[in-house]
Formats: C-alpha cells, structure tokens, sequence
C-alpha cells in the first residue's frame, strides 16, 4: 500500500499522482490543516511533555537501547491506542 496526498478541488475531484490507473479504488482520509495542528493546545502539551520525558531520560544517563522494527511498531500502535482512549473519555 502506498500513501499518496491530494487535495479536493472546488468541483469535489480530488487531483493524486498519475501513478494510479482510471478506476483504481482509493480510500480518502480528511486530515487537519499545519494550522489547526498548530493551534491544538492539547496536542502541544503532549508534544511538550514528551519532549520533557526525553531530555530529562537523556539527562539522567538513560542508555539508549537498540530496538527493532517490530518493537517500534508495537509502541506506536499502544500510544496511539492510548491517545484515542484518552481523547474519548
């Protein structure tokens, strides 16, 4: 599967890369814009406490492990499984 962006034009085609044949089944994601992304106090507060976790981890001398694919995968589906909990509660 590959990810292609668009954007829904004023007559509602959606303009993508030449690279997809006439007919080809696509599914459409409405994703935020870079401003409302920017605006989002909640979403700045998670990136802040974060980025706060990780500099104070890297400043107690928190060794840095080698992790693989397979367990970087698995811990971003449980931090997203997190957020969307925490978001509709």
């Amino acid at each position: 599967m590959t990810t292609y962006f668009g954007t829904v034009e004023a007559d509602h085609t959606v303009k993508v890369s030449t690279d997809l044949p006439v007919g080809e089944r696509v599914m459409i994601v409405q994703i935020p814009s870079m401003e409302a992304l920017m605006h989002d106090s909640e979403r700045q507060r998670r990136f802040a406490a974060t980025r706060d976790a990780l500099q104070k981890a890297v400043g107690n001398g928190y060794p840095p492990s080698s992790l693989s694919d397979e367990e970087i995968v698995a811990l971003v589906k449980r931090a997203r499984r997190a957020t969307s909990a925490s978001s509709s509660a």
